[in-house]
């Protein structure tokens, strides 16, 4: 299982290799926070930037007596089983939904490739109601003043803009979000909606 969390990173360039140490704590929003839970270790995620830079960042685990299973604390800023950040990711889905950029012009040597491209394409697709479902529940339930949105944009490109300007409302939202892009912090909105065991 996987929780994500949010955190700001630390640089640590050794050798020309930039290594971040990811989240050492379980949120506090997340039902394991409650529960005892303790660290059993860590793994390294190689993820590549979209200027092929590629950064490791060290994944703490966590190990709950009371559910019997192991957890993988990820920064919110990546998705699980991706080797690209969330920043890459964003780029190819606003490139090719609102600037009309064909995947073979998107993808790049070695990677992202093509087939990822269109993987990636067609899970955002699929996910999107449900995200911006889980996005609106977030915003009522932290917001007072937020209204929900009454209906839906009909086109991928408005669905899309109406969705990535969602971020602007969140209260953890940062102004300049560097590495992290708005998917990142939509993502992690929709995990605290829905944590899940």
């Amino acid at each position: 299982m996987n929780i994500l969390t949010l955190f700001q990173i630390k640089l640590n360039k050794i050798k020309n290799e930039i290594i971040i140490y990811g989240p050492q704590q379980i949120p506090e929003w997340h039902p394991l926070s409650k529960l005892k839970c303790w660290r059993c270790g860590w793994y390294q995620r190689k993820l590549s930037l979209y200027d092929q830079t590629v950064i490791n960042i060290i994944i703490y685990r966590f190990y709950c007596p009371d559910t019997k299973r192991t957890y993988s604390l990820l920064p919110f800023f990546i998705s699980r089983y991706e080797r690209h950040i969330n920043t890459t990711i964003e780029h190819i889905i606003t490139a090719y939904f609102l600037e009309n950029t064909s995947v073979e012009d998107l993808a790049t040597e070695p990677s992202p490739s093509p087939w990822t491209i269109r993987r990636w394409l067609k899970k955002f697709q699929a996910d999107l109601a449900e995200q911006r479902q889980k996005v609106e529940e977030f915003l009522i339930g932290n917001l007072h003043t937020y209204r929900p949105t009454a209906a839906w944009n009909n086109t991928m490109p408005e669905q899309l803009n109406d969705f990535l300007a969602k971020t602007n409302l969140l209260p953890f939202f940062l102004k300049e979000p560097y590495l992290y892009g708005r998917l990142s912090y939509l993502n992690y909105a929709t995990a605290v909606q829905a944590p899940g065991l």
